[in-house]
């Protein structure tokens, strides 16, 4: 039978608040890299472009980025925080 290594060394295992907010930063550092990574790529591409029409896409990919992942994960239930954190495979990254 499997343990929970949380609980097979004697720690309590993480409440749901805890993943959900471990969830969120994973995310949201996830979602920065591949922003910047894009910026940088949209940057090489279009050499052409200012530095202000990169803040401006930078600044709609991170509205994007919220309004898509980051408030439903915020706003999804508590309790799914195990789930969701299975989803996103939070621990192996």
């Amino acid at each position: 039978m499997a343990t929970d290594p949380a609980r097979a060394d004697g720690r309590s295992a993480p409440c749901a608040n805890d993943l959900r907010s471990d969830l969120l930063v994973l995310v949201d550092r996830h979602t920065r890299a591949v922003i910047d990574a894009e910026l940088h790529r949209l940057a090489r591409r279009a050499p052409s472009l200012s530095p202000a029409d990169l803040a401006f896409v930078n600044t709609v990919l991170e509205d994007l980025a919220e309004s898509a992942i980051l408030a439903p994960l915020r706003n999804a239930p508590r309790n799914s925080a195990p789930l969701l954190t299975r989803i996103f495979d939070a621990e192996h990254r």
